[in-house]
């Protein structure tokens, strides 16, 4: 039973226009008696060509193996066939043929490499007629993986934006936790400012009642001074004729006078002092207006902050999303210049493929047209050999008619000839049967000589008129002589 396969095994012509699209070195002539050295070279180029490594890299050296072979530089054309054999080794099992051995290479026979090289094509053939879904699919993965990375550098810079917004927060939060405490320790202060002023202007009021009191006493003391020194200078013009008792009344007068001016300046330095004190009032209500002021200013800001922090959380949330459109867009645009640059190359693959291809439909055209011509000029020969065939055809009828018409006349002269003489034996058969006394019913008639369906005299039969019994052997029968006839005609 002949082995089967998973491709078709392909015509020489098909072949040799298929490895001719290829660019592979392989004529006609190779593959019929196929050659380990033009073969190699053709492995060698389906290699480069379907495994995606250049001739360069595969025959590179190998710099590591200086350090473990002894003599390095006798292996370095070996290193390069084993790493050619693998592959194409690998290759022809992808293809299908998973009995492909050295033979193949070191002696080739043309049955194998015909099969080898059919499965090579039917790969290239289905790798071209897949390779517009890889490069799209390549494409999607190159994009997904660009993708990937700018979601992993914007994951690591949103996980060092939480971070800094958390440290930032974690400040906030103690700056905010100070302000609170620097805003209650200001309202305990203020508080207390306020319960201070309040006893001030309690104490103010206090003082300026009393500091009135004073001033009424200031000025009622005031006006018994002015009447006691009337007084004086009164008793002092008088003094020659007052009495040793005004006298005394006079001392006790200025007595009290000096007491009541004491008390007076007395009274004038706690006004003073409460004078003092209520600019000292006015003064802590001036600042305990301030730190209002400045407390109200300082929620201000914060709730600025607050709004501040919020709109720049938006505006910061509004940047990545920006920035995540940005590489979205940037990812994109790689892609489509990634699938320009593939749509290019696969253009110029498709244009060098057509050159190709028109390359040999005008060389199958070419041949084409000579077969074309060579079969017109078979054409003409034959249908000039046919006319003389024909001609001689038409000389054989004539000669065959006229043989027939000449046999005819023949056959008809023989006939003739025939009843002549069938006429001549029938009298003579007549007269040796009148002659040995045969009864009439007893005479056999001549047979009648007739022509078949083919025109043959056939019908031939009772050839003898008397009975070979009794008679002898006349005719076809045996021959005898009757008794008493011997010496008889």
């Amino acid at each position: 039973m002949a082995p089967t396969y998973s491709f078709p095994i392909l015509g020489n012509h098909e072949i040799i226009a298929c490895l001719g699209e290829l660019d592979i070195p392989l004529t006609e002539q190779d593959l019929l008696k196929p050659h380990p050295d033009t073969l190699y070279r053709a492995y060698e180029e389906m290699v480069v060509l379907l495994c995606g490594e250049s001739r360069e890299a595969m025959y590179a050296p190998e710099l590591d193996a200086a350090d473990v072979l002894e003599f390095p530089e006798l292996y370095e054309e070996a290193i390069g066939n084993l790493k050619f054999t693998r592959r194409l080794f690998d290759l022809m099992r992808r293809c299908g043929v998973p009995d492909f051995t050295l033979r193949d290479l070191t002696k080739p026979e043309y049955t194998r490499t015909r099969r080898n090289v059919s499965a090579v094509i039917n790969f290239a053939k289905f790798r071209e007629e897949r390779v517009a879904r890889y490069e799209a699919t390549q494409g999607e993965s190159v994009s997904l993986e660009q993708r990937y990375r700018a979601a992993q550098r914007r994951n690591a810079e949103l996980k060092a934006q939480i971070a800094k917004i958390e440290r930032a927060k974690d400040s906030d939060k103690e700056s905010e936790e100070e302000t609170k405490a620097a805003v209650a320790a200001l309202r305990v202060k203020h508080a207390d400012a306020s319960r201070r002023a309040e006893a001030a202007m309690a104490k103010r009021a206090a003082a300026s009642d009393e500091l009135n009191a004073l001033h009424a006493e200031t000025a009622k003391s005031s006006a018994e001074l002015a009447a006691a020194e009337s007084l004086k200078t009164e008793l002092e013009a008088k003094i020659v004729h007052v009495d040793p008792e005004r006298t005394a009344t006079l001392k006790l007068l200025t007595q009290k006078c000096a007491e009541a001016q004491k008390r007076l300046d007395e009274a004038t330095a706690e006004t003073r002092d409460v004078e003092a004190r209520a600019a000292g009032m006015k003064d802590l209500a001036r600042d305990i207006a301030k730190t209002t002021e400045y407390m109200e200013e300082v929620v201000l800001a914060h709730r600025k902050k607050k709004e501040a922090s919020t709109k720049a959380k938006d505006a910061k949330k509004k940047l990545a999303a920006m920035e995540e459109r940005q590489y979205e867009i940037e990812a994109k645009v790689e892609t489509l210049k990634r699938q320009e640059a593939n749509c290019a190359e696969k253009l110029n693959r498709l244009k060098s493929q057509g050159e190709l291809k028109r390359h040999a439909a005008e060389a199958s055209l070419k041949a084409a047209k000579e077969e074309l011509e060579a079969v017109k000029a078979r054409k003409e020969a034959n249908t000039a050999r046919s006319a003389e065939e024909n001609n001689q055809l038409q000389l054989l009828r004539r000669q065959m008619r006229e043989a027939q018409e000449t046999h005819a006349a023949e056959v008809e002269a023989l006939l003739k000839n025939f009843a002549s003489l069938r006429e001549q034996v029938s009298q003579y058969h007549a007269q040796l049967a009148d002659a040995m006394d045969v009864p009439e019913k007893q005479r056999v008639p001549l047979a009648v000589v007739e022509r078949d369906n083919n025109g043959e005299f056939t019908h031939t039969y009772n050839w003898t008129n008397y009975d070979t019994v009794h008679f002898g052997g006349i005719g076809k029968g045996r021959p005898s002589v009757a008794p008493g006839a011997a010496g008889a005609p």
